[in-house]
């Protein structure tokens, strides 16, 4: 194979790009003729310079499609040189040359430092009393906000405070303790997904809490002894895919399962020396650290996002780009906990595998049949919902928004034909500071200014009573009162959960008053709080159900309207109706969302973590802290200040909420979010609210 290799002296100049140079060395020089270190020890004289050409040439190879190579001229009297990991650490322009603890290396140095002089760098000589050996010690994490380095071993701690004046970055100690794990590369991989693969047992208790406060259960990758032994921790990871020697079919298929290609090439020659695949590579144009000129990929986004979309959103700058389960990854390939849950669309979690069958399969047959005509999965999806909620009729459309006018059409025309309300006088009461959607009726009877602000006139026929106040609204109906729409619990109001017995007083009064009682659960169904419904904690029952957003897993919009036929069997045929409402994709899709909802018993677990993360929450000590309250897994946390700059700080740990109302911060995770992994989003959050 023709490999196409940069000269030196082009290495700095070129363009940087997230994708780095890789510095290598043919090994014409490679053998074993010292021990320092375990490996080296029983192997002297026993290596094969041919076997090892072959291996190394295979992996020069395998990476020249994957990254531009530059080699270094071999020395004679320096078989190590073939292990470039540890000529040096490169960021930014200036390489931090390495000191070698042993004699036996130290003579590579002056190569090295030629080497980069010629190629552009800033060369920087660290004093000899403080030995630091390069990239084989040293380890930006994937996003470039810390620099893991080994010590214990060959790099000494005295160094740490040298490469963090450097460059002005955080350097975190890792102190190994197994002499056969001798350089942070041997035991330590983060790669570009944010995760990271390591061998737990090199290192001290300490350091082990370092790395499990920064990287949480999901990020880790722990590999047993074996695999270590195998040196699978010393890989190359250019983008998706992963270099290595050998490892065994269980962490390769993880690997596999978070969407890495995995090349394994047997570099058993270099195992000798105490060596692998990530030992024979140092990368000259560190992964995912820009200079700070530089428009990343990001920014163009935001920038044609702004320039081309209309400005009705203020989203945190993080472009995301895929997601899985309860984390998210952006376009540089940083991992987010999902503290948010696209509100609450995605309770069974970021493209759940389940749910995406039953999109594909239904997507190869039919997607839409309008209702011109019948379609096989509408029945189906409405005998579900009949069967899972007790309701006897549904009425199927795409947004909540839809679906709260569906249940606005249907209750003033039952307050006409059915209750006996004279033409064009039905009354519906609402709350204030309800959330129920976006249209013009809806935000016509908001008590939010900036809803309302210069979209009016607005439908008249809308009372409002404050949330919470049975009495209230026992007051304000009339002989023309057809409804009563309420949120069991107000999101967008922020979290806010009314007294107890409330919704009985409610049901109470409006059966007295032969009212509907409509409740909006698009937010809090479909197991946010603890419940199916948030309506189940007062075991009342409504006679309009509104559901949405976790009614299709976050594939497609769906949502509902859950009634008897006394109040749905108002419509006629052209009364009311939607061109994609009850297609067949979105019914299929339907189906597969409430059957995870049941299986994985996501309610159940929403009251159980819900409760877990309530207490920790209410344990935090901050002075920015004025109230916490939440239900199921549906949190908000009051401040005396605006949220946003608290999004912004959890964002830049690696988890992600939103700010409603100026300074309520919500938490709503994805319900089927590993314990561990909540613990470690709410260990970030903690640190955001507790520390200045």
């Amino acid at each position: 194979m023709s490999v196409e290799l940069l000269p030196a002296e082009e290495i700095h100049t070129r363009e940087r790009a997230t994708t780095p140079t890789l510095l290598m060395c043919r090994p014409l020089q490679y053998e074993v003729n010292y021990v320092i270190n375990p490996w080296m020890s029983g192997n002297m004289g026993s290596s094969s310079r041919v076997l090892a050409t072959e291996q190394w040439n295979r992996l020069q190879d395998i990476l020249s499609q994957l990254a531009p190579l530059v080699l270094i001229d071999p020395v004679p009297g320096w078989p190590d040189m073939v292990f470039t990991a540890n000529a040096g650490l490169a960021h930014e322009g200036t390489v931090a040359l390495s000191s070698f603890s042993h004699v036996e290396r130290q003579g590579e140095e002056q190569y090295f430092r030629e080497f980069f002089s010629a190629a552009g760098y800033r060369v920087v000589d660290l004093p000899r009393d403080r030995p630091f050996e390069g990239e084989g010690d040293a380890l930006f994490s994937s996003d470039g906000t810390r620099l893991w380095v080994g010590f214990g071993r060959r790099t000494a701690q005295a160094s740490h405070s040298v490469l963090a004046d450097l460059w002005d970055i955080e350097v975190e100690g890792l102190h190994l303790v197994d002499d056969r794990f001798y350089h942070l590369d041997t035991c330590f991989a983060p790669l570009e997904d944010g995760s990271l693969l390591y061998y737990p047992a090199a290192f001290d208790a300490a350091s082990l809490r370092k790395i499990h406060e920064f990287y949480s259960p999901g990020q880790r990758i722990a590999v047993d002894e074996m695999d270590a032994l195998q040196f699978a921790c010393n890989a190359v990871n250019i983008g998706r895919t992963i270099v290595l020697h050998r490892v065994s079919n269980h962490l390769e298929a993880e690997l596999r399962a978070r969407g890495f290609e995995v090349i394994q090439t047997d570099l058993s020659e270099f195992l000798k020396a105490g060596g692998a695949a990530k030992c024979l590579v140092m990368k000259l144009t560190p992964e995912l650290h820009p200079l700070p000129k530089k428009k990343d990929r990001a920014q163009e986004l935001i920038a044609l996002e702004d320039e081309f979309g209309a400005h009705n959103y203020h989203p945190l700058d993080v472009v995301i780009e895929r997601a899985e389960g309860a984390w998210v990854t952006d376009v540089e390939g940083k991992r987010y906990l999902d503290f948010l849950s696209a509100y609450s669309a995605v309770n069974q979690g970021h493209c759940h595998p389940a749910i995406f069958r039953a999109l594909v399969e239904q997507a190869q047959k039919v997607t839409l049949t309008s209702r011109a005509f019948r379609n096989d999965q509408l029945p189906l999806l409405l005998r579900d919902l009949h069967e899972l909620t007790g309701y006897g009729m549904a009425l199927l459309m795409n947004s909540g928004t839809e679906a709260v006018e569906t249940a606005l059409k249907a209750a003033r025309k039952w307050g006409e034909t059915v209750k006996g309300v004279p033409t064009d006088q039905s009354e519906i009461v609402v709350c204030a500071n309800n959330f129920h959607g976006r249209s013009i009726s809806i935000v016509g009877f908001s008590t939010e200014a900036q809803y309302r602000y210069g979209f009016g006139p607005f439908p008249a026929g809308f009372r409002h009573v404050p949330f919470g106040d049975a009495e209230a609204l026992r007051a304000s109906i009339t002989p023309n009162t057809c409804a009563f729409l309420v949120e069991p619990i107000q999101g967008e109001a922020g979290v806010i959960v009314p007294p107890d017995g409330y919704l009985r007083d409610v049901e109470r009064i409006c059966r007295e008053n032969n009212v509907l009682l409509i409740v909006d659960e698009i937010q809090s169904g479909l197991g946010r709080t603890g419940k199916l419904f948030a309506y189940m904690h007062e075991g009342v029952c409504p006679d309009v159900v509104i559901a949405g957003k976790a009614l299709s897993g976050g594939f497609y919009p769906v949502s509902a309207v859950l009634s008897s036929p006394s109040v749905l069997g108002v419509f006629g045929p052209g009364d009311h109706g939607s061109t994609f409402g009850g297609n067949p994709l979105a019914c299929a899709v339907a189906r597969a969302a409430l059957k995870v909802i049941v299986d994985e018993r996501l309610p159940e677990r929403s009251a159980e973590l819900g409760r877990h993360a309530l207490a920790r929450v209410r344990a935090m000590s901050s002075e920015h802290v004025v109230a916490v309250r939440g239900k199921g897994l549906w949190l908000a946390i009051e401040l005396n200040s605006p949220a946003r700059a608290f999004c912004e700080r959890l964002r830049d740990r690696g988890v992600l909420a939103k700010e409603t109302h100026d300074t309520v911060m919500r938490i709503a995770p994805p319900l089927m979010i590993a314990a561990e992994d909540l613990d470690w989003g709410l260990d970030q959050l903690e640190q955001v609210l507790c520390t200045v």
